[in-house]
């Protein structure tokens, strides 16, 4: 590890050896090089072994307005720091970007877009009907990454909920769980306006369809570890043997939080409690026991949200477009 200001930075040696490639491959394959043939599984394990390292790229460069992509993120430059999950998006729009010669302008939340010096933007994260109309006032091609915005007449680029959550529903009955508890996500945008998690309502659909549906069993938490762990620390402590013996966490990093919870109260996963997360974050293939959870394309995500842009920079997006990617569950050792 190098070190800056006394924080570890990973290098593309850490991530090299970690992902049992060369330098060179890692530098290739993060730096979108299309000539470097590498499988599908090399290239996954570079980028989570980067995740999983805290790796980030600091290119912050002066450059010419006709090349310049503003890349808005929804929240604090600190906040992007502990969410792997909206970063590896991030990195994904990068690669693309860099891949096709733009150049990048980062803007956070509450940052002043610099429009005069952007020829597009890419806005990563949940947004307001306000902050939306501000995007499209800037009248320049335009790509919303992670939020269904179709129908504000913006292209976005999304992931599928439905078929993932009712396959989490299908694996639990078959398990034979029938009570079947839900660690909900809260958020608003950075303007205050509450968001619907899109998770919730494929998981109210898929137990409605079942007739299994018990609305008492979903609890509402942060989209952060300490709220799935203050969130199961509540339900253990009102429930207590009474606990439903599965859950589906709307997040990996709630879900870590919720299996520390069961952990301290000697709840055993998944003997007495199964677990499944949502999202596929590198670091819960290493805890004990390791995460069930869906599998979101991320960085595919980014990437694509660049390929739109310049679609409509090259005339070639007359009309909004919405790409949405599938999503995979994989199941581990926190469900049975």
């Amino acid at each position: 590890m190098a070190w800056k200001g006394g924080v570890a930075i990973a290098t593309l040696k850490d991530i090299a050896k970690a992902a049992h490639v060369s330098a060179a491959t890692v530098s290739r394959v993060l730096n979108a090089d299309t000539s470097l043939a590498v499988s599908p599984d090399t290239r996954r394990r570079i980028f989570a072994a980067a995740e999983a390292l805290n790796y980030t790229k600091h290119q912050r460069r002066t450059v010419p307005a006709a090349s310049t992509i503003g890349l808005v993120q929804w929240y604090s430059e600190a906040a992007e720091t502990n969410d792997l999950y909206y970063r590896a998006i991030r990195w994904g729009v990068e690669t693309q970007l860099e891949a096709d010669g733009f150049q990048i302008a980062h803007v956070f939340a509450k940052d002043a877009l610099p429009s005069d010096t952007l020829a597009g933007l890419i806005a990563i994260g949940k947004y307001s009907p306000a902050q939306l109309a501000n995007f499209k006032a800037q009248s320049k091609p335009l790509v919303i990454v992670d939020q269904d915005t179709l129908a504000q007449e913006i292209s976005c680029v999304t992931t599928s909920f439905g078929d993932p959550v009712d396959k989490i529903i299908q694996h639990f009955l078959a398990a034979g769980h029938h009570r079947i508890g839900m660690i909900a996500g809260t958020e608003q945008t950075t303007d205050g306006v509450a968001l619907s998690d899109a998770r919730l309502a494929a998981f109210k659909q898929a137990m409605r369809r079942r007739a299994t549906l018990d609305e008492s069993l979903i609890y509402p938490g942060a989209f952060t570890i300490e709220g799935g762990y203050q969130t199961m620390t509540a339900v253990i402590e009102e429930l207590g043997a009474a606990l439903p013996h599965a859950f589906f966490v709307a997040s990996d990093t709630m879900a870590i939080g919720a299996i520390k919870a069961l952990q301290e109260h000697h709840i055993q996963v998944p003997e007495q409690v199964s677990i499944i997360g949502f999202n596929d974050l590198a670091v819960g293939r290493y805890i004990s026991p390791s995460l069930s959870t869906v599998q979101v394309a991320t960085q595919l995500m980014g990437m694509n949200a660049a390929r739109l842009l310049k679609d409509q920079l090259d005339g070639l997006a007359t009309a909004p477009e919405r790409i949405t990617l599938g999503s995979q569950l994989l199941l581990r050792d926190s469900s049975d």
